[in-house]
Order: structure tokens, then C-alpha cells, then sequence
């Protein structure tokens, strides 16, 4: 009897003890749960203002380095010409950009700039001439006309003001006696102003200046008439602080 007692308390006694597991060279799966199966982390409540400044906010820059676009560095044309100060369509010049824009602004003693063959200030003085002939209104053509002011200094001759005042008449007459050769003006249209011979530097002491300026003989007036081309001779021009005057606009030495 006691040989199967003992027998039966060692079988029960081994059944209760838990077997050790065979490793069968496969890593063991982690108790968590993976990362496609975890539910997700809920967010701390964020206020409307709030949010909008976290996703206005450019993430921090480490060493001072500025952002870059996130378009990858590219910039529009209207961010290129606001980082390097070019205006905006629709912005106001300032006064400084007005100064560097405008020949006459930079004033030389000696007077010595040559002025551009091409600029829209000069083309809207001469558009300006030819309404004055096609309306046979004289005043029109002042803006194309030197002015009196630094003519007095620049010319070399006794009473330069009255000498102004004779080169001027002349200037209006000459206006008048071009639309004189049309019986009819209607339907002319302006096309452009053409200087003539190439631009001449004239020292002081020539053609009785005290200060010298360039000089350029039979520039064009062009138009067109009933589809036809055709041209004014405007007989001198001569420069005054980087812009072109008339001194003479019919053949003076006929007169």
C-alpha cells in the first residue's frame, strides 16, 4: 500500500509544477500592441486662435539660419522684387526712387550726361509738339522747347535773355508754319520721335556757350497720314542735365 501511495503523491505533486518551454529559435512577440493597432494619443484642446498661431509659426531655426519657402527655396516674382525693393504694381514711388529713376534729378556743373536716344519722357515732349502742329496750338510744344532758366548762364552772348526771348518766337512761329503745310490734319497719328545726327559733345567756348552740351542735327517727328508714313525735321537739339531740348525746330540760317 505504501508503494502506490507514494507513487500517486509524487504524480500529483509533478502534474501541479508548470513545464518549462523548449526555445524553438523565433523571437518572442511583444505584450504591447503595435503601432498600427494602438489607438491613437488624444491631442490637448487647442482654442481656434490658438491653432492658427501654432501653424503660423515657422518651426524653430537652429544657428540663426533663416527659413526657407516651403516650396523648396523658390520664391514668387512678387517676393523676389519685395526682398530686393523693387516696387509692387499698384505701390507708390517713394521720393528716393524718384530721384534715381529721373536724368534731370542728377545735376553735373558741367553738364556733361548724355541724354538716352529713347526714354518716354521724350517721347511724350515730342508727342507733345505734334498736337501743338496738327491743333495749331503753340503752347503745346513747350515741354520740348530749352528752357530759359539755364539758358542765360549757358549761352556766351550779350543779353542771353533777349536772345532766349527772339529763339523762342521763332520756335512758335516755326509750330504755326508747320501746320500751315497740310490743308488737312485729320486722322494724323503720332509715332515716335527719332534723334538725328549722332550726338556731338560741344566744349565751352563753341557756338558761344560758356558751358558745353551735346548737340544733335534734324531729328525726325514720325507720324503716319491716311496709312502712309511720313516725318517732321525738327532742325536742333541740344542736352541739358540728361534731357533733350529744342533750340531750334525750323532752318534757322534761312531766315
Amino acid at each position: 500500500m505504501r508503494k502506490p501511495m507514494v507513487v500517486g503523491v509524487l504524480a500529483a505533486v509533478m502534474g501541479c509544477a508548470a513545464p518549462t518551454p523548449v526555445p524553438d529559435g523565433r523571437p518572442a512577440e511583444s505584450a504591447q500592441p503595435s503601432a498600427a493597432n494602438a489607438p491613437p494619443t488624444a491631442a490637448p484642446a487647442t482654442s481656434g486662435a490658438g491653432a492658427a498661431e501654432m501653424a503660423a509659426a515657422p518651426p524653430p531655426q537652429e544657428g540663426g539660419s533663416t527659413a526657407l519657402p516651403q516650396d523648396g527655396g523658390a520664391r514668387t516674382g512678387a517676393e523676389t522684387a519685395a526682398a530686393d525693393g523693387a516696387l509692387q504694381p499698384g505701390s507708390a514711388p517713394s521720393a528716393d526712387a524718384d530721384a534715381g529713376t529721373d536724368a534731370a534729378a542728377v545735376f553735373a556743373p558741367d553738364n556733361k550726361i548724355l541724354p538716352p536716344l529713347e526714354s518716354e519722357e521724350l517721347t511724350a515732349r515730342a508727342s507733345a509738339l505734334f498736337d501743338a502742329i496738327v491743333k495749331n496750338e503753340p503752347a503745346l510744344a513747350e515741354p520740348f522747347w530749352f528752357p530759359k532758366e539755364p539758358f542765360i548762364p549757358l549761352k556766351d552772348v550779350k543779353g542771353p535773355d533777349k536772345y532766349w526771348d527772339n529763339l523762342h518766337a521763332a520756335y512758335l512761329n516755326d509750330v504755326k508754319a508747320m501746320h500751315r503745310k497740310r490743308k488737312s490734319w485729320e486722322g494724323a497719328r503720332f509715332v515716335g520721335f527719332e534723334v538725328g545726327s549722332r550726338p556731338k559733345w560741344v566744349p565751352p567756348g563753341k557756338e558761344a556757350n560758356k558751358i558745353g552740351y551735346y548737340r544733335s542735327l534734324h531729328g525726325k517727328l514720325k507720324y503716319e497720314l491716311d496709312g502712309r508714313p511720313a516725318s517732321i525735321d525738327v532742325h536742333t537739339i541740344i542736352s541739358w542735365q540728361g534731357r533733350w531740348y529744342i533750340t531750334h525746330l525750323g532752318d534757322f540760317k534761312k531766315r
